[in-house]
C-alpha cells in the first residue's frame, strides 16, 4: 500500500469516527493477518498485534475529494 493510500485511509478512519472533532487522532494499522476475533466476543470486537499507528487530522475537504473520485 502506498504512503498516501494509508493517509487517506486513516483520515477518513478519523473522520467517521467518534473523533471527528479532534485535532489529532491516533489511527492503528496492521496486516490482516494480524487480526482475530476472540472465542465469545461481540460483533465487531477484534483483537489485533504488530501494528502500527498514524496521527492524522480529520479533515471535512480530503473526504469531499475522496468521494468525487
Amino acid at each position: 500500500i502506498g504512503e498516501n493510500t494509508l493517509l487517506e485511509a486513516a483520515i477518513l478512519a478519523a473522520y467517521y469516527s467518534r473523533a471527528k472533532m479532534s485535532s489529532t487522532v491516533p489511527v492503528d494499522y496492521t496486516e490482516v493477518k494480524n487480526v482475530k476475533k476472540p472465542p465469545g466476543a461481540k460483533p465487531g470486537m477484534v483483537i489485533y498485534e504488530k501494528f502500527k499507528t498514524i496521527i492524522v487530522t480529520p479533515d471535512e475537504s480530503v473526504v469531499k475529494s475522496l468521494k468525487q473520485e
